[in-house]
């Protein structure tokens, strides 16, 4: 049953279906199973009968002992009424029960010479009672009393010996029932071992074979054997799939080297014809491939660089020196940043933008050079400093006239109303503020647009606020709008006090220019943390949409509110948002339909920072 599943065959020779492992290891446990089924099947009706049979004799036996024992108190009840003078009168009661007993004694008779016993007590007692009813009172029969105790006492003992021969007897029995079970169980264990052992010596053989097969497979996937056929059914299950497999890679190994030849074109195809330009370092710094767009910004004029070190390539640009002193381990090191550089062709200026990607984590493979051309992000940044440049000097000229103007009306004689000297000085604090804006926004256009100088010194928002609730106040009662304003004892900072004023006053000119007549323009100013201060300018206007708050602060957008064109414009809030990050604080906007939030964070911080 258990052959070797990897005979050799002859060709042509027929192949029986292989039996499954599951039959075969059924099949062992049946063989294991049958020496104990046979002895069950022999022994245990033999022992049941057995059983019962001991169990009827002892109850006999038992019976046959209680009977003798009532015999004896009948004769002792009896010989008691005999000396006292009262036995004719007891004689029919005693009498009864005396045969009663007896006549069960006679139904649970099992011994040798238990029947003589009771006959003879029979008779000898029927003699005792035919005396007694006859003789006179004061006559006493001990000889007939002493010859029927005797012949109870003798009942007992005969029944007495049965039981503890049978006792003996149920012992041995159990023995013998117990070593026969012991010797068929060492029997089957004996059995199951060397079934285990055939089993596991017939199923090892072949998956050793196929073991020994599969580490025989090259390095290029390639299977030279197939299994032979199997005679266990999972067997020969295993011995398909692997050859089929084998037949796969074959046939998958003949379609590699084409595919990979397709697939290495197309790559190269789609790199060469990418607007950005890439360079690919394989893991020993050999440039594996380069498009025309990364010839270009290395100044490798068309030379053939691939399978050359990417640090030693024949070129001298600056930009190709600057990345290779970045990489000065080419494939393993990476840029530390970002790098710009500026590339003349094809008649103008260009900027690329240098980054690198590894291939793998784990297993490196090599980098991955880009050069983002990002020349038309850089001709917006100079048209928009340009456009602030101009910006600045139209409004420089109108805003001289009107501080020019604001100033005469200063030096007026003094018997000018207080009011319209109140408004005198308004506009003379908002000409100084808005010439230093103007200021700021000519340095900024010569330089980035971006930049934000600050001039820190110790500043209070409590008075910044106070300022600024003095000069809203009048436009305020005009429009007919309520500015509250509700500051606690606010802890100074440092900071440049022009730019937090002018931040905070472009917040409020906004949020007026969206509250309807009657409305609510609240500034509060409170200590979010220990740390820092937060300011919330917000209104009871026109809400923003969700859309527009995600882009509020960004450069070149205008934004519309009910139709209307957002207050400050998108470029003042980028300014604001510069001011605020320049401060190492945060800016946000909060709107849920109806009126809008904006939020100012700014660090308390300290005189070093």
């Amino acid at each position: 049953m258990f052959d070797s599943p990897l005979k050799h065959r002859a060709p042509g020779q027929a192949i029986s279906r292989p039996s499954s492992l599951r039959r075969q290891i059924t099949m062992g446990m049946l063989m294991v199973l049958s020496p104990v089924l046979l002895v069950g099947a022999y022994a245990v009706p033999a022992v049941w009968n057995l059983g019962a049979a001991l169990r009827s004799v002892l109850e006999n036996n038992y019976i046959s002992i209680q009977c003798a024992q009532h015999l004896q108190a009948v004769l002792s009840g009896l010989r008691v009424a005999e000396l006292e003078g009262d036995a004719k009168p007891a004689i029919p009661g005693l009498r009864d029960e005396f045969f009663y007993w007896l006549n069960i004694e006679y139904q649970a008779i099992t011994e040798v010479g238990e029947p003589e016993t009771a006959r003879n007590l029979d008779d000898q007692a029927t003699q005792l009672f035919t005396k007694i009813a006859v003789s006179p009172p004061g006559i006493r029969h001990d000889s007939e009393f002493d010859q029927l105790f005797a012949g109870t006492n003798t009942l007992i003992r005969l029944n007495e010996m049965a039981m503890w021969r049978n006792d003996v007897l149920l012992r041995n029995l159990s023995r013998r029932v117990a070593s026969t079970l012991i010797l068929s169980f060492l029997l089957a264990f004996a059995v199951g071992i060397g079934l285990s052992w055939l089993i596991a010596k017939n199923i090892a053989r072949p998956l050793t074979e196929l073991a020994s097969e599969l580490s025989d497979v090259g390095e290029d996937l390639t299977i030279s054997r197939r299994l032979e056929p199997q005679t266990v059914t999972e067997l020969q299950l295993v011995a398909e799939s692997f050859n089929q497999m084998a037949t796969r890679l074959e046939y998958y190994q003949r379609l590699n080297v084409e595919r990979l030849l397709f697939e290495k074109k197309k790559v190269e195809s789609i790199l060469q014809n990418l607007e950005h330009g890439v360079v690919l370092i394989d893991r020993e710094g050999i440039v594996a491939h380069i498009n025309e767009i990364a010839q270009i910004v290395l100044g490798l004029d068309g030379a053939s660089v691939v399978g050359k070190p990417f640090s030693n390539l024949p070129t001298g640009s600056r930009g190709y020196i600057r990345i290779r002193n970045q990489l000065s381990t080419p494939g393993k090191n990476a840029l530390s940043y970002p790098m710009e550089l500026d590339v003349n062709f094809r008649g103008r200026d260009h900027n690329f933008l240098v980054n690198q990607a590894r291939l793998s984590e784990e297993d490196e493979l090599g980098i991955l050079l880009t050069f983002q051309d990002v020349t038309y992000l850089r001709d917006q940044d100079r048209a928009r400093a340009e456009l602030v440049a101009t910006l600045s000097h139209e409004l420089r000229n109108p805003l001289t006239s009107l501080g020019l103007a604001a100033q005469f009306l200063a030096q007026r004689p003094p018997d000018c109303s207080t009011e319209h000297q109140k408004l005198v000085q308004v506009i003379l604090s908002e000409f100084s503020r808005m010439s230093d804006l103007i200021e700021q926004l000519m340095n900024a256009s010569r330089q980035r647009f971006s930049t934000i100088a600050l001039h820190r010194d110790r500043v209070s928002i409590s008075a910044i606020l106070d300022d600024l609730a003095q000069c809203f106040s009048l436009q305020a009662a005009q429009r007919n709008i309520k500015l509250e304003l509700n500051s606690t004892s606010l802890p100074e900072i440092y900071g440049d006090s022009a730019k937090i004023s002018w931040v905070v006053s472009n917040l409020v000119t906004d949020t007026f220019g969206y509250t309807r007549e009657g409305g609510v323009v609240e500034v509060d100013g409170h200590c979010s943390t220990p740390d820092s201060i937060r300011l919330e300018i917000k209104n009871t206007g026109p809400g923003i949409s969700r859309e527009v708050q995600k882009r509020v602060f960004e450069p070149v957008e205008q934004y519309t509110v009910s139709a209307n064109p957002l207050g400050i414009g998108s470029l003042g809030f980028l300014m604001i948002k510069d001011v605020v990050a320049a401060h190492g604080g945060r800016i946000f906007v909060e709107s849920s339909g109806e009126g809008s939030k904006f939020i100012v964070d700014l660090p308390v911080g300290s005189e070093r920072n």
